[in-house]
C-alpha cells in the first residue's frame, strides 16, 4: 500500500506490512564485549499471578528432579516415636520436612547380619568404618550419620533387633542406599548381609498362602543367569547357515542363559499353577523377590540379599514384619549351625571323637569341564565374587578340587570339596551360618537353579519349616 492508504490511519505500523514478508528486526549497533547487556530471567516480564500459575504448574516435575538428584536424607528427631511418626506420614504439614517426603513414601530396610555373640569381639559401632557415627535414640535404636559421602547428614537408623541383626532403615533413593550398604557393609568383614535362599523365600510363600485372602495379589521373580557357564560353540556352528546374516540372531547366539520372571498375580492362582511350571522351567526354583501383603494395600517386598522395600502404610507393621523374617533366618541358622559345627573331644587312652556334619549342595545337573573351570577360575579367586569365598585350591582330577577356604565374612577357615555333582563343605566351630545361605542363594542363580541341599541327614527345607513352626505368623 502507498503512503496515502486510508488503511494506515485505521490500523497501528506495526500491522500495516505487507503480508508476502516478515518484519525484519531493526538493525542495532555493535557494542564492546563489556557493554552487553546481562541476560534477564524469562520470568520477569510475567505478572506475579502468572507466575505463581506457572510454578504451581512446574511444581510436580521439579519435586521429581528433586527426588532424582538429592538424596532424600532423615531429619533429626529426639524419639523413636517421632521417627515413626514420620516414616508413617503422620506429621505436621507446616514442617518443612513433610512435603518433600511426603511425595515419596518407600523406606527401603537392610537386614544385616554379624558374629554370634558368644564369638563377638566388636560392637556395631566398631564394625562400621570411623566416618560413619551412630548416635543413640534409645536402647536399640541408632541415628546414622555418614561423614565420608554425605557430609554428615542423617542417612538413616539402624536398630539392633537382637543381638546378631542390625537392621538399617533409610528413605534414600535406592542408587544411594544401595551403594551405601556396599560402600559400608560389604566392605568389612565384621558385617554382611542376610541372604534369604530360595529355600527360605518359599517357605515364607507357603506362610502368605495360608494366612492371606487367595484373591490376594502378590509379586513373585525368579532368576537364573548362567555366569559361569562356557561358550558352547554354537556360534561357530551357525556360521555358513541360512540365520548367520542376521545381527539378531548372531547377538541372542553370543549370550548366555539369563532367566528372569516377574510374577504378579493372585495368590489362589499362584497356588494352583506354580508347582507345574516348576517342574516344566527350572529357572522357577531359583526364586529371588517375594511380597508379604500389608493388612491394608501394598505390602513389603523381600529379596533374597536382605533388602525390603515397605510400601504399605504403616511403618509398626512394616517393623513387625521385618522381625518375623529376622526371627525365622536366625532360628535356620543357629539350627545349621549347632548341626554342622565340627569339634574334637579331648584325646585320651580310646582316641578322640569328632562331632558334626557336612553341608552337602547337590546339583540336579552335571556341569561341564568349562563351566567348572569358569566357576572355580571366576568363583573362588575374584575378590569381588559374591560367594566371598577364597582359599588355597588344589586339584585332585579334571572337575574336583580341595579347598583350604576362607570366608571373607568374619575370615572364618573352612574345608570344601568341589566337583561338577556337588558341593560340600566342613564347617569348624564358630564359622557363621550365613556362609551357608550365601552359598546357596549364589549356586542356584549363577549355577544349577535345580538343587537339593542337606544338612548333614536332614533336608534343608526340613529345617527351614521345622524354624517357621515355632515362630507366631
Amino acid at each position: 500500500r502507498n503512503s496515502d492508504s486510508p488503511a494506515k490511519a485505521r490500523f497501528p505500523a506495526a500491522l500495516s506490512l505487507p503480508l508476502s514478508t516478515k518484519p525484519s528486526p531493526t538493525p542495532r549497533p555493535a557494542a564492546a564485549d563489556s557493554e552487553k547487556p546481562a541476560p534477564t530471567c524469562p520470568f520477569r516480564n510475567l505478572q506475579a499471578r502468572s507466575r505463581r500459575r506457572l510454578l504451581s504448574h512446574l511444581s510436580p516435575w521439579l519435586s521429581i528432579v528433586r527426588i532424582m538428584t538429592v538424596p532424600a536424607y532423615l531429619p533429626e528427631r529426639p524419639r523413636r516415636e517421632d521417627y515413626v511418626a514420620f516414616l508413617d506420614g503422620r506429621m505436621d504439614p507446616a514442617d518443612e520436612e513433610f512435603t518433600f517426603f511426603n511425595g515419596r513414601t518407600l523406606v527401603k530396610t537392610y537386614m544385616l547380619e554379624t558374629v554370634r555373640n558368644e564369638f563377638s569381639h566388636r560392637s556395631i559401632h566398631e564394625a562400621l568404618p570411623e566416618e560413619i557415627s551412630l548416635e543413640v535414640i534409645d536402647d536399640s535404636l541408632f541415628r546414622v550419620r555418614d561423614h565420608r559421602h554425605h557430609n554428615g547428614h542423617v542417612v538413616g537408623l539402624m536398630e539392633m533387633l537382637d543381638d546378631r541383626h542390625p537392621v538399617f532403615y533409610t528413605t534414600m533413593q535406592s542408587n544411594y542406599s544401595d551403594r551405601w550398604v556396599r560402600q559400608n557393609v560389604d566392605s568389612t568383614p565384621w558385617l554382611d548381609r542376610i541372604w534369604l535362599s530360595s529355600h527360605i523365600l518359599s517357605d515364607i510363600w507357603d506362610h502368605v498362602r495360608t494366612f492371606h485372602h487367595p484373591n490376594r495379589y502378590v509379586r513373585l521373580s525368579f532368576e537364573h543367569e548362567a555366569r559361569y557357564e562356557a561358550d558352547d560353540g554354537l556360534l561357530e556352528s551357525a556360521v555358513g547357515s541360512e540365520f548367520f546374516g542376521q545381527e539378531d540372531d548372531i547377538e541372542s547366539i553370543n549370550d548366555r542363559r539369563k532367566s528372569k520372571v516377574s510374577l504378579n498375580e493372585k495368590i489362589g492362582i499362584l497356588k494352583r499353577v506354580l508347582p507345574d511350571l516348576k517342574t516344566t522351567y527350572d529357572p522357577l526354583n531359583s526364586l529371588i523377590q517375594l511380597q508379604i501383603p500389608a493388612r491394608g494395600k501394598g505390602g513389603h517386598l523381600l529379596n533374597y540379599d536382605g533388602k525390603v522395600t515397605h510400601s504399605s502404610r504403616s511403618f509398626i507393621e512394616h517393623r513387625s514384619a521385618i522381625s518375623w523374617v529376622v526371627n525365622l533366618y536366625g532360628k535356620v541358622t543357629s539350627k545349621a549351625e549347632e548341626k554342622l559345627w565340627f569339634t574334637t573331644s579331648p584325646v585320651g587312652d580310646s582316641g578322640f571323637r569328632i562331632d558334626g556334619a557336612p553341608l552337602f549342595i547337590e546339583f540336579n545337573e552335571k556341569l561341564s569341564k568349562e563351566t567348572f573351570d569358569n566357576f572355580v577360575n571366576k568363583g573362588f579367586k575374584y575378590k569381588r565374587s559374591k560367594l566371598r569365598i577364597g582359599g588355597y585350591i588344589h586339584y585332585r582330577g579334571n572337575t574336583k578340587i580341595h579347598m583350604a577356604a576362607i570366608d571373607r565374612h568374619l575370615w572364618q577357615p573352612f574345608i570344601m570339596e568341589v566337583t561338577s555333582r556337588y558341593i560340600m563343605a566342613l564347617l569348624p566351630r564358630g564359622t557363621c551360618g550365613n556362609t551357608i545361605h550365601r552359598l546357596v542363594t549364589n549356586v542356584q542363580r549363577y549355577i544349577v537353579p535345580n538343587i537339593s541341599v542337606w544338612l548333614g541327614e536332614e533336608p534343608y527345607e526340613s529345617a527351614v519349616n521345622e524354624a517357621r513352626e515355632g515362630i507366631l505368623p
